[in-house]
């Protein structure tokens, strides 16, 4: 044994007879698997990795629709960052992005250790109506907010009215519309949190209850015990994911306040439009959409991280 632990490495594997694999050997031993993944390799590589790198490209062009473009530098990036309205709506979206997920979370929670309450039959139909809102359509979501809650003839001022009060401007006054943004966008997404936190809270061992009610805890205790510890992967894996989604969302945002009144509720998703489809610039736009990426990477890493200390996580 002694002798075993003085070798190195490679003169344990000699002794075993484990050769050193090159990618060619492994290569020759799974060539069929390689040449079932050569299809889905290009078009993926069409589809998604050219246009990025194209993208790039454009971002040092001054290309708009139907122009080419010639090559500027780094006049796109000196514009990004003396804009005004960029800044803007960097900040605001950060601001939606977060209040969105933490939100969405909170009511996962929820509506996870409601359903895991609720007996079979109900469950399955209260599960529904949670479930609802995220297989809508978000442009659907978004008419749907704006017809309950557009000053005109919304549902909630008009029911305000039935009262005698007069209802805020949800989508055109100082402070609501970034409300009515954040609270629309976490009712067509909070279920996603609701689904995996009702499948960790499923797979956690009954005997695990049973021990902290025999030791006297309370409901209160055994979720902070029991339920809390097995909810920190799944917590780890919705904020990395939906602090990605919630930065891309556009559809529902666009078709609720279209970045109004005026520019009051620009997030970068709807600027990037502007500026590509109205503006008609698009070199401008796929620069805005580089400061996206970079805050969708920064929630890919904390997702990464998280799957690399998995092991040291559960608890």
């Amino acid at each position: 044994m002694a002798q075993e632990q003085g070798r190195t490495a490679d003169q344990i594997r000699e002794r075993y007879g484990i050769g050193e694999r090159t990618l060619t050997d492994r290569v020759k031993d799974n060539w069929v698997g390689y040449l079932f993944i050569i299809p889905t390799f290009i078009a993926f590589t069409g589809l998604f990795y050219f246009p990025i790198a194209r993208g790039v490209f454009m971002t040092f062009t001054n290309a708009s629709l139907g122009v080419t473009g010639e090559f500027i530098g780094l006049d796109n990036y000196a514009w990004l960052l003396t804009n005004d309205l960029f800044f803007y709506s960097f900040g605001w979206t950060i601001v939606f992005v977060f209040g969105t997920t933490f939100t969405q979370l909170g009511l996962g929670v929820v509506a996870a250790l409601l359903l895991n309450e609720l007996r079979e039959v109900a469950k399955d139909w209260v599960g529904v109506l949670i479930m609802s809102p995220y297989f809508s359509a978000p442009l659907a979501g978004g008419v749907i907010w704006m017809w309950f809650l557009d000053s005109n003839f919304g549902f909630i001022p008009k029911l305000f009215g039935l009262f005698g009060l007069t209802a805020p401007s949800f989508l055109a006054g100082d402070f609501w519309p970034f409300v009515s943004l954040i609270v629309a966008q976490t009712w067509h997404d909070y279920a996603y949190s609701a689904i995996i936190y009702a499948a960790a809270i499923v797979s956690i061992p009954s005997e695990q209850y049973e021990a902290a009610a025999l030791s006297g805890a309370g409901r209160l205790r055994r979720f902070r015990d029991v339920t809390l510890p097995h909810l920190l992967i799944p917590t780890i894996v919705i904020l990395s994911l939906r602090t990605a989604w919630n930065i891309a969302e556009f559809s529902q945002p666009f078709a609720l306040t279209g970045g109004g009144p005026g520019t009051q509720t620009m997030l970068m998703s709807i600027l990037t439009y502007r500026v590509a489809f109205v503006n008609t610039n698009f070199a401008r736009a796929y620069t805005i959409g580089m400061a996206m990426v970079v805050l969708s990477m920064s929630a890919a890493v904390i997702y990464v991280k998280a799957i690399d200390q998995e092991d040291d996580l559960y608890v």
